[in-house]
């Protein structure tokens, strides 16, 4: 197991800029769902439309108006605006609704790409979630496209519905919450990427938090934000760590090389293969 050690820090900084091939200046999906996930984390607030607690609808808005884009304040509102898309066709950026009330639109996020939304939920905030989540599916009502733009490819394949398979030291990874690629990245549970190279994890639910040891190496990461500590060194991800359906989600090229790991896309079977 290679050491940690701030040479590697900065190996780690410039490697994954590198693997970044999206201009800075990203398009308005992009900008959304970005200005989204920043507030990740944050409390429901019915009625709340700040950043100090956020309703559905006033989540929605607040991310696009990162963009530019007015949206109307309610979720029936905005349920009148844009074009219809179906389910198959869903792109980052669509707004999805749902009936939770049983007597029309009640609710809405935002559609992320790899059947994945982001949303205020009166349960657990600004979080993401599964379209296929078994009480969401059922409550599905419809999507909305405002912005009519393509998402660009990302680094490691396009976004889509369909799953993305980890293989790692030659046995493919099973995993109760797929990996996704996210705006972009792959992101994936820490905790079995983490077991399977042989790593512990320990939860914080106090600070939101989560850490993995190997050796001499201890990595931490807070859900939200973009910057993890690395034997006490910091390095800036490029995908914040987040919650999906109560598992963390991290980056997969950040966790794979911090543990001295190599990772190579396959694009053409859509697997992630990670070698020690």
């Amino acid at each position: 197991m290679k050491k940690f050690g701030l040479a590697i820090a900065s190996v780690l900084i410039l490697s994954l800029a590198a693997f970044d091939t999206e201009a800075e200046a990203a398009n308005t999906s992009d900008q959304v769902i970005q200005a989204g996930e920043q507030q990740l984390g944050t409390p429901y607030q019915w009625g709340g439309t700040s950043p100090s607690g956020f309703d559905c609808s006033g989540f929605t808005r607040h991310a696009f108006s990162a963009a530019g884009i007015d949206l109307p304040r309610t979720a029936a509102e905005q349920y009148q605006v844009g074009t219809s898309v179906s389910r198959s066709d869903l792109q980052p950026g669509d707004l999805v609704f749902f009936n939770t009330s049983g007597s029309g639109v009640s609710h809405n996020g935002i559609y992320i790409g790899g059947n994945q939304f982001i949303h205020s939920s009166s349960s657990q905030g600004v979080s993401i979630a599964s379209m296929s989540n078994t009480y969401w599916q059922p409550r599905y009502i419809g999507a909305k496209r405002v912005i009519e733009e393509q998402e660009e490819s990302s680094v490691l394949g396009e976004s889509g519905g369909e799953p993305v398979e980890v293989v790692v030291n030659g046995e493919a990874l099973q995993l109760d919450q797929d990996a996704i690629i996210n705006d972009g990245r792959t992101v994936i549970p820490m905790r079995a990427i983490f077991e399977e190279l042989g790593a512990t994890v320990d939860w914080n639910g106090a600070d939101k938090s989560i850490t993995g040891t190997s050796g001499d190496t201890t990595v931490s990461l807070t859900i939200g934000e973009n910057t993890a500590q690395a034997n006490g060194s910091s390095v800036t991800l490029d995908e914040p760590a987040q919650v999906v359906n109560e598992r963390t989600m991290v980056p997969l090229r950040f966790i794979g090389e911090t543990l001295g790991a190599t990772v190579e896309w396959q694009s053409d079977t859509r697997t992630v293969v990670i070698t020690q």
